[in-house]
């Protein structure tokens, strides 16, 4: 979980966020069709820390993402810097994040923020958060009530948490879905034997695991991340939903028919295939 930062630090560092001019982009050469959003790349908030991206426009929705987007930037300056002070009294190595783009349209947006954290203590942390928009609306999508069929609950708020905290959706149904298809995919067989009790079905009616879940033009379907303490992320991976898989969990058709344009069309970054053949 984040650290939580001071309102007078984020209030400062969404100040400096806002002086910074950047250039405009398809999200770094993406080749987007008619109307998907065009990115504004923002110059790094430091050596260790990528900028979100921008919308450019100045719709209601464009608007509303954009001011989400300063104030994830000022959270993770101040979250660096609280970092930095902690680790001068103690062995550490830094705060550092990345950005990558799993889907820049149509319709929906959804940007992943990786970090890579040693603030002192027993050993580093790292985490992988995805936030998905509704560019119609501007708003984070719903992921309880867009895949109903699932039985979603998403964890409650807890005071103190910062307002734009991303929490986790949880139910049976979703864990089983998880583990049948990690244990589907693991083809080594020593993984497979470490992870077994980690994957395996729940016995009562407990909510269990929490997930992330966010819209991956990639792999033209709904991710799914289980997140996992720390002691066995190594059992963790992302599965994707097909598009039969969102029906049955009563995805909408504009859902799994946007999804399969942004794969068309190549709307994610960043492009390891575009890279490799240049």
């Amino acid at each position: 979980m984040k650290m939580i930062t001071s309102a007078a630090m984020v209030a400062l560092m969404l100040g400096l966020a806002a002086c910074g001019q950047g250039t405009t982009s398809r999200a770094e050469g993406l080749a987007g069709a008619a109307g998907d959003p065009i990115l504004v790349e923002k110059p790094r908030l430091s050596a260790d820390i990528e900028a979100m991206p921008r919308l450019s426009g100045d719709s209601p929705a464009i608007v509303r993402i954009n001011a989400e987007l300063d104030r994830l930037d000022a959270t993770a300056v101040a979250d660096a810097g609280e970092c930095g002070r902690m680790a001068d009294s103690q062995e550490g190595d830094g705060w550092t994040r990345t950005i990558t783009r799993p889907m820049t349209g149509p319709a929906y947006l959804t940007l992943r923020e990786h970090l890579e954290i040693f603030c002192g203590g027993a050993y580093p942390s790292t985490s992988q958060t995805p936030i998905t928009w509704d560019l119609s609306t501007g708003e984070r999508v719903n992921w309880v009530a867009l895949l109903p069929g699932l039985g979603l609950v998403q964890d409650q708020a807890e005071e103190g948490i910062p307002t734009d905290y991303v929490y986790n959706v949880r139910s049976p149904r979703l864990e089983t879905l998880y583990e049948r298809k990690m244990l589907a995919e693991a083809t080594d067989a020593e993984r497979r034997e470490a992870c077994q009790d980690v994957w395996k079905p729940l016995t009562d009616d407990e909510l269990g695991q929490g997930f992330r879940v966010w819209a991956d033009a990639e792999h033209g379907g709904v991710a799914i991340d289980a997140d996992y303490a720390h002691v066995v992320q190594a059992c963790g991976g992302t599965v994707y939903l097909t598009a039969d898989e969102m029906r049955e969990a009563g995805a909408p058709a504009a859902l799994i028919d946007a999804l399969a344009a942004g794969k068309t069309a190549g709307n994610w970054a960043p492009r390891e295939d575009a890279e490799a053949a240049e």
